[in-house]
């Protein structure tokens, strides 16, 4: 019924839609080639031919939520970067099927892409965003959490290539080092643009990293959750650089000492006074 009567429609979503089946999918792309914005999170129908039917008819997609789409492989990415020029966003995470290849084909065809979520696509290598970031230089958000075959080869490419990114997720990404910060650090771009960088669980990120992030001059988020290596006397020197910058961090706490008196500083944080603390996190602001 939506794909007969709506053949001007440009926003759709089925995200969640789990008896939309792949002639379903291919109904509606058929039926409405002016969508712009399409998305099919946790879609497992959403297959490679279901991908192939969209991109050929639906030329003009600017953003595309592929998330959980757990049946498709290369070979639907391939042909929505080939028909798809003009996408913008793309969010691809826990498309764990993925290979370089698909990174290859959006360097190749999607040089209009600002947005990219690849969170747990763990096949994904240096070698692929390299070939990503030589096509797709106007790149504003990068979300590569759990991109766990990276190492700052990666960073390396997106500093010289991807000038205006401003925010990027490494979160969980163990093989980046403060090298790879550096990398980012000291690239003009990253100086200029850098809002938001997320670096939780990253174990081998020491004081370095944090020294090489003070000449990002509009840094606004630093999340370094469990970087174990990181110490609380770095985190107030960036404190004190950026004092409205909101640094989020976790300390294992302290055996503390006996005393009678009731301590207004929190074992877990990494500032003086919490008196919001849960206990949980620090939020330095």
């Amino acid at each position: 019924m939506l794909s007969s009567n709506c053949s001007t429609l440009e926003w759709c979503d089925i995200s969640w839609c789990m008896n939309i089946t792949e002639n379903g999918i291919r109904n509606l792309a058929e039926s409405c080639p002016k969508l712009t914005v399409f998305k099919a999170e946790g879609c497992t129908h959403m297959t490679n031919n279901a991908a192939k039917e969209l991109a050929t008819n639906c030329p003009t997609l600017l953003f595309l939520d592929l998330n959980r789409c757990s049946s498709l492989t290369d070979e639907g990415l391939i042909i929505i970067a080939e028909h798809c020029p003009l996408l913008n966003a793309l969010i691809i995470a826990n498309c764990r099927n993925l290979t370089d290849s698909t990174l290859i084909a959006l360097g190749n065809y999607c040089h209009q892409l600002k947005r990219l979520d690849a969170t747990l696509c763990s096949q994904f290598t240096d070698a692929g965003f390299l070939a990503m970031a030589q096509g797709c230089h106007l790149l504003e958000r990068l979300d590569l959490e759990d991109c766990t075959a990276i190492t700052d080869e990666t960073l390396r490419h997106l500093a010289d290539n991807c000038h205006e990114i401003q925010i990027l997720t490494l979160s969980r990404c163990e093989q980046i080092t403060d090298e790879g910060v550096r990398y980012i650090g000291s690239s003009t771009s990253a100086q200029e643009n850098l809002h938001i960088l997320e670096l939780d669980n990253c174990p081998t990120i020491t004081d370095r990293s944090i020294d090489y992030l003070l000449a990002c001059q509009h840094l606004q988020r630093l999340d370094i959750f469990d970087c174990q290596q990181v110490s609380k006397n770095a985190i107030k020197k960036i404190q004190t650089h950026f004092p409205d910058l909101k640094i989020h961090a976790y300390f294992a706490p302290r055996t503390p000492t006996q005393t009678n008196q009731r301590t207004t500083s929190c074992p877990f944080c990494c500032c003086t006074s919490c008196s919001t603390c849960t206990f949980s996190c620090c939020i330095i602001a």
